[in-house]
């Protein structure tokens, strides 16, 4: 494997770490076992943050630039729904 896949794969596992983190900290029972998953949350929240600014500092990870228009409808359409949603919510 390259750096680049062992960096890559790595990051990937710690996002999938964090999702499947939050699945057991919304069923944890207890509060001190809520605690400790928490805290592991943290943890492997901070990892992935550091791994994607390796991979970017690499240029493993590039941004683009995206042209003000489309950030403006994308923006648009999400007010929308956001309108459409507590429209609805206040009908019910």
């Amino acid at each position: 494997m390259s750096d680049k896949e062992i960096i890559m794969d790595a990051l990937e596992t710690e996002k999938n770490m964090a999702v499947n983190m939050t699945y057991a900290l919304n069923e944890a029972s207890h509060e001190k076992l809520y605690n400790e998953l928490f805290n592991m949350f943290e943890e492997i929240s901070e990892e992935a943050k550091n791994l994607y600014a390796i991979a970017y500092n690499l240029n493993y990870y590039t941004l683009e630039a995206e042209k003000k228009n489309k950030i403006t409808k994308s923006i648009n359409k999400l007010n929308q729904e956001l309108q459409t949603f507590y429209s609805n919510k206040e009908g019910e």
